[in-house]
Formats: structure tokens, sequence, C-alpha cells
């Protein structure tokens, strides 16, 4: 497995804040975020270029981007009648992640609360998995929905080898799942991993057992980034160098 971390939840600031707090941290990788604020750097490929070279200089690989503003701006995935503008922001953000040198980008799939936005959502990422599949960018759909719903909406979506789970073990317990039954029923689909206490707390929190996570992602043969996106506090750098060394502690190489 592949250890990184996220901006803005664990490392709040810009781009090159978090780049060079997480370079201090002894990860591989870093998740930025795009957020509402933020979509000047869906307009100016020249951002990303400058983010990818400040990540090359500090070691670091910029792992996938979080298309957030997705969740805070007018126009939705998910939303039936306004979804085409956000196809085009969430088209701009895929051609900024592979920029960027990542390899996936995270798509908020919250809203989608009833079959019209279900419908909505799958259409808009239908939409969005030919250019994801030219530039080499996979879609990880992150939702709270529990595995059966997970794995329908990815098989009503298609392309398998492009959109998968984005897996988020801290928002799964929070709504009272099984963290590590819900990572054995979704099996092979779970493209990446946030690794967080349940509501973004402390890994040691007691709130996700994390052995039972480890043996569940070992027994689906998931091999890839875990993610940390605990909650930055007081101290982001003393609690993300906390959460990482509980990270390094339960799932050893």
């Amino acid at each position: 497995m592949r250890l990184g971390i996220c901006h803005h939840v664990t490392l709040p600031g810009t781009w090159a804040d978090a780049i060079a707090a997480a370079s201090t941290l002894g990860v591989e990788g870093i998740e930025l975020f795009v957020r509402a604020d933020d979509l000047a750097e869906l307009d100016d490929p020249s951002i990303v270029r400058q983010a990818r070279e400040t990540a090359r200089k500090a070691r670091l690989e910029i792992s996938s981007l979080c298309l957030a503003f997705l969740m805070h701006v007018e126009a939705r995935l998910s939303d039936p009648a306004r979804r085409g503008m956000a196809v085009g922001q969430a088209t701009a953000g895929i051609r900024r992640c592979a920029e960027a040198g990542g390899d996936m980008v995270l798509i908020p799939a919250f809203s989608a609360q009833d079959e019209p936005t279900m419908d909505a959502l799958v259409a808009s990422i239908r939409d969005l998995v030919p250019v994801a599949a030219d530039l080499g960018v996979r879609i990880g759909v992150e939702s709270n929905l529990p595995a059966a719903e997970v794995l329908a909406m990815l098989d009503r979506i298609g392309s398998p080898s492009v959109v998968g789970d984005y897996f988020d073990m801290g928002n799964a317990a929070g709504r009272g799942m099984d963290p590590a039954d819900e990572i054995r029923l979704r099996g092979s689909r779970v493209a990446r991993v946030h690794v967080k206490g349940s509501r973004g707390g402390a890994l040691d929190g007691g709130t996700v057992d994390l052995a039972a996570v480890r043996d569940a992602l070992r027994a689906t043969g998931y091999d890839g980034w875990m993610l940390l996106e605990t909650s930055a506090g007081d101290d982001a750098l003393a609690n993300a160098r906390h959460n990482l060394a509980v990270i390094r502690a339960s799932f050893p190489a």
C-alpha cells in the first residue's frame, strides 16, 4: 500500500502550504482539493503544473484531485436541470488532474438522494468517462451509500476499468456501517481509500476497527493508496504525525 495525505481537511491552506507540510511527514503523496473558492485552478493549467513541480521538488506525488467544489456550487452532477455545467467543470477537473500527474479524481456523490438525482448522477459520470479514459485518469465516486447501493450505482455507470468506489472508512462508521464488512462486500470495486475515524476523528479513537479493515483490504487484494483524512484540529502537523504513526503501525508493509 502507498501512504498519502489529504489537503484541506488534514493539511489546511493553499496547495503549496499543504505540499510543504506533507513533505515533512514521510508520506509518498498528497490529494489536493479543488474547493468552491478554487475554481481558478480549473481554468488555468499553469496552476496545476506549478503544483506538480512543487510536489516533485518535495519528492511527493499528487495522487489525486478531490473535486470538492461539486458539493458547494449551484450546478451539481446530480441536478437533472443543471448538470451540464457541472459536467463541464468536472471535465476540466479531470484534465487538470492529468496535468498535475494524478491518476484519479474524486467525484462526491452525496447529493444523489432519490431516483431522479441518482439518474442524473449516473448520466453525468457516464459523460465524464471518455475524457477520463483518454487521459488515463480514473474516477473514484465517494458516497455515503451502503455497499449494495454503491455496487448498483457502479453497475449502472459501467466502465469498471475507469470508474470505481472511493471508500471512506470514517464516513461508513459514522453512518452506522461496519467498514470491514463494507470493504468485503465492495471487493475489487474499491479504487481508493480515505483513512480516518468516524466524523474525521483520530484513528486511535476506537470508532474504526483498523485491524479488521486491514484484514478486509488484504482479503480483497487492495494494494493502492491509503490517504489520511482526519480533521486538522488545532495543530494540523502534530495531529497528522500522530495519525500517520497509527496507520503505519496498523497497516505494516
